[in-house]
């Protein structure tokens, strides 16, 4: 896949566009809930994408290895997680119950969903074409562990946190709340996997 191929900077403007109706606008907008519309639209972008990549002639020595392609893709729906969690945290504050979220669980619903589709469709592909090496796998298990560093050291800062915190100051600390500081954190970790991958796929190249 060649990122560097003109038609490819097209679909920047469509993934702004997605990102903006998922975390900027109002929920509502003409009767239809606009996260919905934004995530329909990440996911249809994300799959132009992946179709025009597949059309572009590539030279087999200078391809993009199939962990990278991956690793591009988990970047784009992490960070869009996360950027809608982020966005959403005044309303998870103020929530009782899921109920009172139904909104951004169906929006991070269709992300996670749309996420295991993609990765499922790029593996089917990449058993086609350019195989994964060694360096492949130890690029793979080197971002792993980074990821675990990571999901342990954020796990262990709440624990603390919430330790140490007197009683009287965790009022915020609803079982609703908790659940996705700890997701949030997932995403985290995940996104600090993805950019260890990319890092390292890059600095093999330089």
């Amino acid at each position: 896949m060649n990122l560097a191929h003109p038609r490819l900077f097209w679909l920047i403007a469509p993934l702004c566009l997605a990102l903006w109706l998922i975390l900027a606008t109002p929920t509502h907008w003409l009767g239809f809930e606009t996260p919905a519309i934004g995530t329909a639209l990440l996911l249809l972008t994300t799959w132009v994408g992946l179709g025009w990549s597949t059309r572009l002639p590539t030279d087999p020595q200078s391809a993009i290895p199939p962990g990278e392609v991956r690793a591009w893709v988990a970047l784009v729906f992490t960070a869009a997680i996360a950027a809608l969690l982020a966005f959403s945290a005044g309303r998870i504050l103020q929530a009782e119950s899921m109920a009172d979220l139904h909104g951004v669980g169906r929006t991070f619903a269709m992300l996670i969903i749309g996420w295991i589709i993609f990765s499922s469709v790029l593996r089917q592909r990449a058993r086609a074409g350019v195989q994964e090496d060694e360096r492949d796998r130890d690029i793979e298990r080197r971002a792993d562990s980074w990821a675990h560093g990571a999901v342990c050291l954020l796990v262990v800062g709440l624990a603390v946190t919430l330790g140490l915190t007197p009683s009287d100051r965790l009022e915020w600390a609803r079982p609703v709340v908790l659940s996705h500081l700890l997701i949030f954190l997932l995403v985290l970790s995940s996104l600090t996997g993805c950019l260890v991958t990319l890092w390292l796929y890059r600095r093999d190249r330089l």
